[in-house]
């Protein structure tokens, strides 16, 4: 269950980023978060399986 903390806290910080990331940064951090949101997804569906 940490896991799924973990990624929570990396998705919030994330999100904090983009709202000081100027356009460039912005696409990178972007692109980051939906990969955190994918994983988190993954691990949260990993964890009602087991």
């Amino acid at each position: 269950m940490e896991d799924i903390r973990d990624i929570y806290a990396e998705i919030a910080e994330l999100r904090a980023e983009l709202a000081h990331c100027i356009r460039r940064e912005r696409r990178e951090t972007q692109l980051r978060l939906v990969q955190a949101l994918t994983e988190a997804d993954h691990r949260q569906r990993e964890a009602e399986v087991t």
